[in-house]
């Protein structure tokens, strides 16, 4: 095991949704999860690909 400290001003306790929304506007959170759905969308349209598989 390291005998690293963290730094001081890490935090590891999660942070809450009222605490997000202070920080984030609701037009960057709705555009990160179009975002991810995208990906996922492509993600599986990968996955679904019959190419390689004779």
């Amino acid at each position: 095991m390291s005998d690293k400290q963290p730094d001081a001003d890490f935090d590891p306790r999660p942070v809450t949704d009222s605490e997000l929304r202070e920080e984030y506007t609701s037009e960057q959170v709705r555009h990160w999860r179009d975002q991810a759905d995208r990906t996922h969308q492509d993600w599986f349209s990968v996955l679904d690909n019959d190419y390689g598989k004779d």
